[in-house]
């Protein structure tokens, strides 16, 4: 489908929880600090035309999480790229971004111009105001809001929004359910030959494990579209009626396009592309390539239509592939963050559902006499120590040197599922890490993959909100194979390291598969005896 502007919500609230996770949701969630509370105060004007000028200043209480943020991201646009062309529906013009960090206040602000920041639909113009937002007061064409969430992991965000229209918009309704205000403005309609920039924006590679998400809006506030095509008036006179449709080769039925009533005179339109990719791309195994085709059509003031078409090629990556980052290259810096910036994907491998693991688990549970594994911390470890010893007990063991979560490794990688695994009887850290979080789901455990640099492991909360930290490498090999209570030992000393160097992503695994819409994929159905036939036997 092809999606309008997003809510304002997409373009200030979401966005800044896809970066906050990076640096504070993330750390107070995995050291379960004292809660973090963040302020927002906010400007937002439109002008005549539809685009906008936003201004946003962040504080932080306890302040020192403003100096982790500096210690984190010394280049502070970082920060705010996510705002940018690579992760919403929408286009900032990068020459009017500043960033500015004010050490003795301890507050970060943010000043940009946005492209596109409403659209006219049905001669009305919308502007996103997020349900979550409650409006205070209205004075002529200023709109006074504020707003509190909480995206999890102890912190809060709240604060207050500025919504400035133009001098002589007439609102005509909000719709708080849809979290949108309309308004209408006069304009002049001249007619003449218009002159129009149309630039197709799309994502080089898309990855089959998830495509689910790339139909999805909500997913990341917007940022796993698809395409986009960013319409900019340069004329003088304006363009109506402009529609835009796509197609992805032979996965996608073409879009119904959206209606757009006017682009005025230096005026801008950001049409957004979240295709519904049919299944059928789970049954891929490597990369392959697909047209993405684009048609456009809209009409001057005398009624003459205008239409063209356009392509790009992309690729569909295999359903075992992962690639760890979707920043183009020009976006993306050294920052380890960067390279690996797409690992709340990796949620989609963990198969928690599938037959496999939850025939596994079973023999865990046999192993372990019938424990609850979600009852009581006694009861966990028990569970969790049988998971592993039958992996040991199975010969499942860790098949090659960690390494790759590095950024000079983090294209796309062949990953496992439990399945495979088990299949295989082998598995990277990350395979292996991914398999032992899926067992512990299936049974009601609420599992984390932690990603540092070279390496990566499961963590476990048990029934209390205790961690339970497992080097899933210690499954080895001959000689190299660790305990049971090794292996947490390991584990926990691997996990205080990664806290001391606030390098790591901690990938809350339930969290992102439900509040975060990210689906696992259609695995092929496995016969019932799957595991006898790969040789797994129930420990004795």
């Amino acid at each position: 489908m092809s999606v309008m502007p997003r809510l304002l919500s997409r373009l200030f609230l979401l966005p800044l929880l896809l970066l906050l996770p990076i640096a504070l949701v993330r750390t107070a969630a995995a050291q379960q600090e004292d809660p973090v509370q963040i302020s927002l105060k906010g400007a937002y004007y439109i002008n005549r035309v539809g685009n906008g000028r936003v201004g946003m200043t962040m504080s932080f209480s306890p302040p020192r999480h403003y100096d982790r943020l500096k210690r984190l991201y010394p280049n502070m646009y970082v920060l705010f790229r996510d705002f940018g062309a690579n992760r919403a529906g929408f286009e900032i013009t990068r020459s009017s971004l500043e960033v500015t960090a004010d050490d003795a206040a301890r507050t970060l602000t943010f000043k940009g111009d946005i492209l596109g920041a409403t659209a006219s639909k049905n001669d009305q113009w919308l502007l996103g105001i997020s349900n979550k937002e409650k409006i205070v007061t209205r004075v002529g064409n200023r709109i006074f809001t504020s707003f509190a969430n909480n995206p999890g992991g102890g912190v809060t965000l709240s604060g207050t929004f500025e919504y400035v229209l133009p001098g002589n918009a007439t609102i005509v309704q909000y719709n708080k359910e849809r979290g949108l205000l309309t308004y209408t403005i006069p304009y002049d309609k001249p007619k003449g030959a218009p002159r129009v920039d149309f630039q197709l924006r799309a994502k080089k590679r898309l990855m089959a494990a998830v495509h689910k998400v790339y139909s999805d809006p909500e997913v990341g506030g917007g940022a796993y579209w698809v395409a986009k095509t960013v319409v900019k008036n340069t004329g003088t006179v304006p363009i109506y009626d402009v529609r835009i449709s796509y197609r992805l080769g032979e996965y996608t039925e073409e879009s119904v396009p959206e209606k757009y009533s006017v682009v005025l005179p230096q005026g801008s339109l950001v049409d957004v592309y979240y295709p519904v990719i049919s299944p059928r791309v789970t049954q891929l195994r490597t990369r392959t390539p697909v047209e993405l085709r684009i048609k456009y059509d809209y009409r001057d003031g005398a009624g003459r239509k205008y239409s063209d078409e356009r392509s790009e090629r992309l690729e569909i990556l295999g359903i075992n592939q992962f690639e760890y980052s979707n920043l183009s290259e020009e976006d993306r810096t050294d920052s380890w963050f960067d390279a690996f910036n797409n690992a709340p994907l990796l949620a989609s491998f963990v198969t928690r559902n599938d037959d496999a693991v939850r025939q596994f688990a079973g023999m865990v549970s046999e192993a372990a006499e019938g424990a609850a594994a979600a009852a009581r911390d006694q009861d966990a470890r028990k569970w969790l120590k049988a998971a592993y010893e039958m992996q040991l007990a199975n010969n499942v063991v860790y098949q090659t040197p960690s390494g790759f979560l590095t950024p000079e490794r983090s294209a796309a990688q062949d990953l496992k599922y439990a399945r495979d695994v088990f299949r295989d009887k082998s598995g990277t850290c990350i395979d292996l890490a991914i398999t032992y979080a899926a067992l512990a789901e299936s049974v009601g455990l609420r599992s984390y993959l932690m990603l540092i640099p070279g390496h990566c492991f499961a963590v476990v909360r048990l029934p209390s909100g205790n961690l339970l930290h497992v080097e899933n490498t210690g499954l080895g090999g001959g000689n190299q194979r660790l305990s049971f209570e090794k292996a947490v030992e390991v584990g926990a000393q691997n996990f205080q390291k990664a806290l001391q160097s606030e390098v790591y992503y901690l990938v809350d695994v339930q969290r992102e598969l439900t509040e975060g819409r990210i689906p696992n994929p259609e695995l092929p159905p496995l016969p019932a005896d799957f595991l006898n036939q790969c040789g797994i036997k129930r420990r004795r």
